[in-house]
Order: C-alpha cells, then sequence, then structure tokens
C-alpha cells in the first residue's frame, strides 16, 4: 500500500469518512433531526433476528444437535419496521427421526422435516434470498448484521454443526448482536429470558414459545424497541477467527 507523509492511504480515507460522518451528524442535531441522526451513526441498517429450533432429548447428555428450523426476521433499524422474513424447516440427517419430547417442545412434526430440504440447502436458499433484496456484508460493505438471544444459535448450532458436517456457511454469520446482553447493558439489569425482556419494555411474548419463526419475531421486537429508547445496535460477539491454510 502506498503512503503519504508516513500514513497509509486507507487509513486517511477511513479518518475522512469518519470526519464527514461527525459532520453529518452534527448538523442533523443542530436542525433537530435526531432520529436521522442515530441512524447515520448506525454501522448497518438491516439487523437479520435469527432465533433456530434443534433435535433435542430430555435430559439427554452429550445430544448432538441438529437444526430442524431456520426463521430469519429482517428490521429496517432506519425505519424500525419488519420487512422481510425468511423461514425455512430443515431436515436433520444423523438423528433423523424426531423424540417425542421435540415434537412436544417445537410443534415441529416428523412429516414436516422428512420432506424439508439439508441445512446446506437451506443456507444456500437464505443466500439467494439475500441476495434477491441487494443485501451484502463484506469488508468493503456492510449492509446487515445477525442478531439473536445469546450465542447459542449461531455459535453451538450453526457453527457447530457446519463443522461437523463439512457445510461451508458465509462468513457472515461469523459476528452477531448478542440482544440478551446489549439488553442487559444498556437498561443496566440482569441478563433474562426473552419473554421478561419484553416485560421490561411494557410488551407480552406473541406467539408460541419455542416456535423459530415466534421467537424470531418477538426478539425482533425488543431490538426495535431498544432502538426507538436509544440504543446503538452493534456486533458484540463472534466467533475466533477464521483459519487460512496455505498449502505448502
Amino acid at each position: 500500500r502506498q503512503a503519504v507523509h508516513g500514513v497509509d492511504l486507507p487509513r486517511r480515507v477511513r479518518r475522512r469518512k469518519r470526519g464527514a460522518l461527525v459532520e453529518q451528524v452534527r448538523e442533523l442535531r443542530l436542525n433537530g433531526a435526531e432520529h436521522e441522526a442515530a441512524c447515520v451513526r448506525m454501522p448497518f441498517r438491516y439487523l437479520c433476528v435469527l432465533d433456530v429450533e434443534a433435535t433435542c432429548e430430555k435430559s439427554a447428555r452429550n445430544y448432538v444437535h441438529e437444526i430442524i428450523e431456520f426463521p430469519v426476521v429482517l428490521v429496517d433499524l432506519y425505519t424500525r419496521e419488519v420487512c422481510g422474513e425468511f423461514q425455512s424447516y430443515v431436515r436433520p440427517t444423523v438423528n433423523a427421526t424426531l423424540s417425542k419430547f421435540c415434537t412436544t417442545l417445537t410443534g415441529i412434526t416428523q412429516s414436516t422435516v422428512d420432506q424439508a430440504p439439508t441445512l446446506e440447502q437451506v443456507l444456500e436458499q437464505f443466500d439467494a434470498w439475500l441476495d434477491e433484496r441487494g443485501l451484502r456484508n463484506t469488508a468493503t460493505r456492510r449492509d446487515f448484521a445477525f442478531a439473536a438471544d445469546g450465542p447459542w444459535d449461531l455459535k453451538f448450532f450453526l457453527d457447530a454443526e457446519c463443522k461437523r458436517k463439512g457445510i461451508n456457511k458465509a462468513i457472515y454469520f461469523d459476528k452477531w448482536v448478542n440482544v440478551k446482553q446489549l439488553f442487559a447493558d444498556f437498561y443496566r439489569c440482569r441478563t433474562c429470558k426473552i419473554h421478561k425482556m419484553l416485560e421490561k419494555q411494557g410488551m407480552r411474548f406473541e406467539g408460541r414459545l419455542h416456535s423459530g419463526i415466534d421467537d424470531a419475531r418477538n426478539i425482533a421486537r425488543i431490538a426495535t424497541k431498544m432502538a426507538e429508547d436509544g440504543c446503538k445496535i452493534y456486533v458484540n460477539e463472534a466467533l475466533p477467527p477464521r483459519q487460512n491454510f496455505l498449502s505448502l
């Protein structure tokens, strides 16, 4: 990279952009446009709120979970409205038969998953869904970030299953907004479950508990209310950096 007066050009460009951003925010606030100023400060416009459901068995240690529902609620943080949803059930390929406990808990039946695509196929469909909406998350353009109720969905379910099965998932799944932790930090309270977060915000849970799409919709409501209350939504959790191996 070229350097001018000892400063890398990319760094000079970033400083110039930050300066322009600060000036834009200051001008909006002087004109009384607080909401617009808050939008400009956001590192991304959209939230992809994810809450998966997975195979499970009551009181079974070392149970290997597989995702059986993959729902995403797309939230526009500028307008603070839901602007899209993606939902697909997923066919497990290791423990293909759902337990009675799993069906009772999630409401997902054996016939539903038997007819569903595999996780690898669902991830391909979701990537195409993002592409249809012109949404990108790259080193040079970040339109969206993922959000979830804690680390479980993206770290312990999705990442773990992809590693076990050799599925190459997109890098945009590697960082996310931990809504549970951000909620506790912003409102200065202990971390709590979805229905308790809603209660603290003056709302109630809507839908069926442990339905992936209903859980995702309620987490989206929580994140939207946080933004309305002045919380800056930002990525606060990530997987360890991916290793790049060179062939020698």
